[in-house]
């Protein structure tokens, strides 16, 4: 039989005990924790978040299934490659739903971080995401390549872990479309901007009214108009009556179907129209009044670069279509930027891989992407234009998928 004196003695250390474990678990709550880094036996796991629901869902709905086939295919061949244990390990992701989110995509991947316990971070995408989530990666010093965050201001904060592969970006958003208006015949001399009143749009017009100028071409107009405007009247009269060679709307899909559909009704002449997203969303909707114009698309499958047969392969199984999908390569480039830094590196190692990404080159369908110092990529689009209901690649000439029918006789 215990004495009191026990009893006490037996409380104050089992009391002891549970204020340790206590402190154990707080503490626990703001350290950040660490995968299995270097090993050769487990799963490289990749965590991230997908807009799955939410206002930007139509444009990610499928890249789960599509992100799981990813793992698929990249293990069909071993896995990814890992010097140091003169073998590959499979790969792993770890996906959520942000719901289009920014709070509940922090909340996620901090779940990822001290939950899950993932290796590396790959996404997210959308800007309003890109703002918030970053500083997660460098609280934990978890590499992360988001994918399509666009917005330079998110690379511009001094942080050490992040890496974008959007594409394009703003400043080579037009540069395969201004390359070829100095190869056709005949040639533009005039160019008129319509813009859809959003940062983004107003970004890439800024950017080629500028340099448009310093071609030669001269800017006939260049007006601005909300999504909410439905009746584009009084604008298409100024647009008819500059008689520019060149139209260049710089606009969302959605926003500029009114726009569209009415210049086909007020018959609108150009050698071109141009529209910075020429997608399926916008061809559903106008449907023949699309016909003839050119755009810019990412990527699109027939145009062989590194990697583009896994890329077809997966878009295929997952029934993804670039058209639909624009920034799926975005995505997708995001998770093979992270495998070349894991390889790079040799190791399973965050630090390793952080230095293996810092600057660097990695290869992509759509050619080389490059990173500067803040983790900002060089990334491009190619021209394409829509001939007989079918998108093409028309430019550059080495990568083109269908012949440029110049000037656009349906807006002749």
């Amino acid at each position: 039989m215990r004495s009191p004196t026990d009893l006490t003695t037996r409380r104050q250390a089992m009391k002891t005990l549970s204020h340790l474990m206590m402190g154990a678990a707080a503490l626990a709550t703001y350290l950040p924790a660490h995968a299995a880094q270097g090993s050769c036996t487990e799963p490289i796991v990749f965590g991230t978040t997908i807009s799955e629901t939410g206002p930007f869902s139509t444009l990610a709905d499928r890249w789960r299934k599509m992100t799981e086939v990813f793992a698929e295919e990249v293990n069909k061949s071993g896995g990814i490659a890992v010097k140091a244990c003169n073998k590959k390990l499979p790969l792993k992701f770890v996906i959520y739903d942000d719901q289009s989110v920014p709070a509940t995509a922090v909340a996620l991947f901090e779940k990822m971080a001290t939950v899950d316990k993932v290796d590396f971070f790959v996404g997210p995408d959308w800007s309003s995401l890109g703002g918030p989530v970053p500083p997660v990666a460098d609280k934990h010093k978890i590499p992360m390549v988001m994918a399509n965050v666009a917005t330079p201001s998110v690379y511009d904060r001094g942080l050490k872990y992040i890496w974008g592969t959007p594409f394009p970006v703003v400043p080579n958003w037009s540069t395969r479309y201004f390359e070829m208006l100095t190869t056709v015949s005949p040639k533009p001399q005039t160019i008129f901007f319509i813009t859809h009143d959003n940062p983004v749009m107003k970004g890439i017009t800024a950017t080629w009214s500028k340099k448009a100028e310093e071609q030669g071409l001269k800017v006939l107009g260049n007006e601005t108009f909300s999504a909410e405007l439905k009746d584009f009247t009084a604008l298409i009269a100024k647009v008819r009556a500059a008689k520019a060679d060149i139209i260049y709307v710089s606009s969302f899909d959605n926003a500029s179907v009114p726009l569209v559909q009415q210049m086909r009704q007020l018959k609108v002449r150009a050698m071109d129209v141009h529209h910075t997203m020429l997608t399926g969303a916008l061809s559903r909707q106008v449907g023949k009044d699309i016909e003839g114009m050119t755009g810019e698309l990412s990527w699109y499958p027939g145009i062989k670069g590194a990697y583009s047969d896994l890329v077809e392969t997966v878009m295929k199984r997952s029934d993804v279509s670039m058209f639909d999908y624009i920034w799926t390569l975005g995505r997708l480039t995001s998770y093979l930027a992270m495998i070349q830094g894991i390889e790079k590196a040799g190791v399973v190692d965050r630090e390793k891989v952080k230095e293996a990404l810092f600057k660097s080159t990695i290869k992509s369908p759509a050619g080389d992407v490059s990173f500067d110092e803040r983790g900002f990529p060089n990334t491009g689009a190619f021209t394409v234009q829509m001939n007989g209901g079918k998108v093409n690649v028309v430019w550059p000439p080495e990568a083109a998928t269908g012949k440029l029918v110049w000037p656009s006789p349906s807006w002749q």
